[in-house]
C-alpha cells in the first residue's frame, strides 16, 4: 500500500494545473478551447427569458461571461483560495471595477501612498472625477493607518511588496483594522502572486492582480483579475460588464497556458533572485538593495511571515546616482530593458522613466525612488548567467 497520503485540498502546483480545467470522465480536448465568438445561440425564447431573470447560466454574449474565460476565473479563484473570480482586460481595469464596486461619489479611498505608479495616477486624476477622494498614506506612517480614515471611508487599498522597493505591510494588522472599520479591504498580489501570498486568508476582501505579469507569465497578453466572496464578484461582474473592462477569449487560453507554470516559474525565479541580491549586496558599485529575502531589509521578518518565499523581483540603487544607472541598463547583454515585468526572460526597468514617471520629487522622495534606482524583473534563465551579466554591467556604470 502506498505511503503517500491523498491531501483534501490539492497544493498549489496541482491547482496550477487542473483547477477550473478538470477533465475526468469526458471525452474532450484536454486543454480549454478558445469559445472564439462575440455571441451565443440561445435554443428558445423561454430560455432567454430565464436568463432575462437570473434563472440561468448559459452563455449569452463574451462581454458578460464566456467558457474560455470563465475557466481562468476558476484556476485563480482556487489558486487564491476565493469563492470566485472576474478576469478583466487588464489589472487597471481590475482597479478601477473593484473601486467602482465599493465605492459611489462622495466616498473615499485610504491607500498606500507605496502603490504601483499608475494606481495613484487612476486614485488621483480619474477618481476624483467620479467624486471619489483619496488619501495617501506613507510608508513611514503605515502603523498609523486609522488616522488616515474618515467616516466617508469606503475602501482600503493594499500592496505588499510595493513596487519598486519591496517594502511590505502587516496585511493582517491591517485587514483587522479594515473589518473594524466596516471596509472593503483589497490588496494588489501582483508581484507575490497566489503561490507566496494569500491576502484573502490574511483577511481582505478582495486581492487583484495585473495577470499580464506572472499568471500569464510569457509576456504575450494583458489581462487582470479581482477573487474574492462570492458576494463581493458578484456585485463586481456588473461593473465590469457596464465598464466594459471583459477579457478576450484569445487572452483567457494564453493565461490559462501561463497559470499551468506558475508553481515552477515562481520557485526557479525566487531562487534566482536571491542569488542575485546577494551578489548585488556586495558589490562595490551598488548603494543599497531592495530584496525583503536579505536579513537586514526592513521588511525581511514580515515577508518571512506572511509569504512562502521573497519574491522574484531585485531592486537596487547605484553608486553614481542616474547617469551610473544608465549606463549599466544601457550595457547589459542578456536582460532586456522593458516597462512591465513577471516574464520567463529577466527584464530591466527604469522607474523615474516608467512606472513612476510624473510623480513629484517629493512623492518620489516618501516611496524611496531616485534617479539611481533601477529594478529587476528576474526569470527562469541560469542564475550563473544572468549574475555574469549584472557584473560586466556594473563595472561599465
Amino acid at each position: 500500500m502506498s505511503k503517500h497520503k491523498v491531501n483534501k485540498q490539492p497544493a498549489d502546483a496541482t491547482r496550477c494545473v487542473h483547477s477550473g480545467e478538470d477533465r475526468h470522465g469526458q471525452s474532450a480536448a484536454l486543454t480549454t478551447p478558445i469559445a472564439q465568438t462575440s455571441v451565443f445561440v440561445v435554443p428558445r425564447v423561454e430560455d432567454l427569458r430565464r436568463y432575462a431573470k437570473g434563472d440561468s447560466d448559459m452563455y449569452l454574449y463574451s462581454r458578460y461571461a464566456n467558457p474560455t474565460v470563465t475557466a481562468a476565473e476558476e484556476k485563480i479563484a482556487a489558486l487564491e483560495g476565493a469563492e470566485a473570480a472576474v478576469a478583466t482586460s487588464s489589472g487597471m481595469a481590475a482597479e478601477m471595477i473593484a473601486v467602482l464596486t465599493a465605492c459611489q461619489a462622495g466616498d473615499e479611498i485610504v491607500s498606500m501612498l507605496d502603490i504601483y505608479g499608475g494606481t495613484a495616477k487612476l486614485f488621483e486624476q480619474v477618481f476624483p472625477r467620479c467624486g471619489i477622494k483619496t488619501r495617501f498614506v506613507p510608508h513611514h506612517d503605515i502603523n498609523n493607518a486609522a488616522r488616515y480614515f474618515s467616516r466617508k471611508t469606503r475602501m482600503l487599498f493594499l500592496e505588499s511588496p510595493t513596487n519598486p522597493t519591496l517594502r511590505c505591510v502587516d496585511l493582517t494588522a491591517l485587514c483587522e483594522l479594515g473589518r473594524k472599520r466596516k471596509v472593503c479591504v483589497v490588496v494588489d498580489n501582483t508581484f507575490a502572486t497566489p503561490v507566496l501570498q494569500k491576502p484573502l486568508e490574511l483577511g481582505a476582501d478582495i486581492v487583484i492582480h495585473s495577470a499580464t505579469k506572472y499568471l500569464g507569465g510569457h509576456s504575450d497578453l494583458t489581462a487582470g483579475v479581482l477573487a474574492g466572496s462570492k458576494k463581493w464578484m458578484d456585485a463586481a461582474r456588473p461593473v465590469m460588464i457596464l465598464t466594459g473592462g471583459c477579457l478576450d477569449p484569445g487572452c483567457a487560453y494564453l493565461l490559462l497556458r501561463g497559470l499551468k507554470t506558475l508553481d515552477v516559474r515562481v520557485e526557479r525565479a525566487c531562487r534566482n533572485a536571491a542569488r542575485i541580491a546577494e551578489m548585488l549586496r556586495q558589490h562595490p558599485k551598488v548603494a543599497r538593495v531592495y530584496y525583503p529575502g536579505l536579513p537586514d531589509n526592513e521588511s525581511h521578518e514580515l515577508a518571512r511571515r506572511q509569504m512562502k518565499d521573497f519574491g522574484m523581483m531585485v531592486s537596487f540603487d547605484l553608486r553614481g546616482g542616474g547617469r551610473a544607472a544608465e549606463r549599466f541598463i544601457d550595457s547589459l547583454k542578456l536582460w532586456y530593458l522593458a516597462a512591465s515585468l513577471g516574464g520567463v526572460e529577466s527584464t530591466v526597468s527604469y522607474p523615474v522613466l516608467t512606472s513612476h514617471t510624473g510623480l513629484s520629487a517629493k512623492q518620489l522622495k516618501l516611496l524611496g525612488v531616485s534617479a539611481a534606482t533601477v529594478r529587476l524583473s528576474v526569470g527562469i534563465e541560469d542564475s550563473a548567467d544572468l549574475i555574469a551579466d549584472l557584473e560586466q554591467a556594473l563595472g561599465k556604470s
